[in-house]
């Protein structure tokens, strides 16, 4: 008989992890808490699913772990983005690669990549089982060990049975034996599709420290009152974030301006050190250059011979020329110059100064947006706390995969990556029999319920 594999958590790395353990001879029990898994697949890549991405995942990721983190490149190079490609492959699955090396299924339909894995845990007889919270994780002296779980009822099968009651009811509760137990709850980000971070404390509980989880990939917001004058625009930038005086990191794209601060794809590259700067009580700054490729420069002698010859122009209409109308209208009065005034009028010295801002416009990020706007968050079990296969140094029976472990990845495909690695290795471990508990300490042997 196999191992009874029981997997906390329904979403990319748990169905994974849950696949390739059942491949491997175990039986397998998915526990969701949401009234379906796979939520947040749906949502990935606004729908499209990109699933992965064949450029080098080097350099790609985040950690508070740096040392670890360089280990687990070693690690990911045993499930990347071709094996990943592969085992879609054979579930049913084609998929297509893009110029920036993104990983799409065929259709371009997240859909279709969760129902080959909801298709293939059935096929493999994996017990799905939704509406179930595990409360608690009991490690048994002897191996193994129990989870505590509450099932409940959804409004819907409430009604069903006669209670018009819309919030879920508890039916009961019970307690699962697990030989080996997968732990891949999610973080926080998204808590719509299930994640709500309830896999913390249970992995807080089983002695494991856990890194403050923090929205990344996500919107930052900015002090400034001229947002909202700005909201809705735009614009193709090249972005330094800037940390304490010291330049962090830095990206180019089209960058989004809203109400409240910035967006678009290269802030979500810079969100994760902004989320964790600000975090730390550090000066956070994006110095924004909305003129990359100025060709002529703030001085040259093209910009001189603009100024003069278009002297009649106000200065608005002038940096126009440059940029969208709000954001000349915005530096504009940021120097000091007011509506219809032309370019005569103002000065060559006030139009530089204008264009010196256009090309390093300061803000400073005051908090990254919540949660819910995340696509995913950083910190989280350390990763020193696993070990190649992704089984705990803490307890010889558990495994740690997906966002709940403290890395994070980029947009592109990365995060989805991860899951699938992460899933697929601990997976296929935890089906094996063999009782190789590597270098946890002997006083890991001694455990009490938790």
């Amino acid at each position: 008989m196999g191992n009874r594999v029981v997997v906390a958590g329904g979403g990319a790395s748990g169905l994974t992890a849950a696949i390739f353990a059942a491949e491997n001879g175990a039986k397998v029990t998915v526990l969701e808490h949401k009234d379906r898994v796979g939520k947040k697949i749906l949502m990935t890549g606004n729908g499209r699913c990109n699933l992965s991405n064949m450029n080098s995942a080097h350099g790609r990721y985040y950690s508070s772990d740096r040392e670890s983190l360089e280990k687990i490149y070693d690690t990911l190079v045993r499930f990347d983005a071709a094996r990943t490609r592969a085992f879609f492959k054979r579930l049913g699955l084609y998929t297509k690669e893009k110029k920036d090396g993104g990983v799409y299924p065929v259709s371009e339909q997240a859909a279709v990549v969760l129902d080959v894995l909801r298709s293939a845990c059935s096929r493999l007889g994996v017990r799905i089982r939704t509406d179930c919270e595990v409360t608690s994780v009991r490690p048994a002296r002897t191996g193994g060990g129990t989870v505590c779980v509450t099932q409940y009822i959804s409004p819907a099968q409430g009604q069903k049975n006669g209670n018009r009651n819309q919030d879920k009811m508890i039916s009961g509760e019970e307690e699962i034996r697990y030989d080996r137990l997968i732990l891949a709850t999610g973080g926080k980000a998204a808590s719509i599709s299930g994640s709500d971070g309830s896999g913390y404390a249970l992995a807080r509980r089983l002695g494991h420290r856990i890194i403050e989880p923090l929205p990344a990939l996500v919107q930052l917001r900015c002090e400034g009152t001229f947002f909202k004058a700005l909201s809705g625009v735009r614009a193709q930038s090249a972005i330094r974030l800037v940390i304490d005086d010291v330049e962090a990191a830095s990206e180019e794209g089209e960058l989004q301006l809203t109400d409240y601060g910035i967006s678009g794809i290269p802030v979500f590259q810079l969100s994760r050190l902004a989320s964790r700067a600000v975090h730390d009580k550090r000066r956070c700054e994006a110095r924004i250059n909305f003129i990359p490729n100025m060709d002529d420069g703030i001085d040259g002698e093209e910009t001189d011979r603009s100024i003069r010859e278009l002297s009649y122009k106000t200065a608005e209409e002038f940096l126009s020329g440059m940029v969208h109308k709000k954001i000349a209208a915005v530096v504009c009065r940021q120097n000091g110059i007011a509506q219809g005034v032309t370019v005569g009028q103002a000065g060559a010295g006030k139009i530089r100064d204008c264009i010196r801002m256009l090309a390093d416009f300061r803000v400073k990020i005051t908090a990254p947006n919540s949660f819910e706007n995340a696509q995913v968050c950083c910190g989280g079990v350390p990763l020193g706390e696993v070990n190649e296969n992704f089984r705990s140094r803490r307890r010889d029976d558990i495994y740690i995969v997906g966002e709940l472990l403290d890395c994070d990845g980029i947009c592109g495909g990365y995060n989805l990556q991860w899951a699938w690695a992460t899933g697929a290795i601990a997976g296929t471990d935890a089906a094996s029999q063999e009782d190789d508990y590597y270098d946890n300490d002997q006083s890991d042997k001694n455990r009490d319920p938790v």
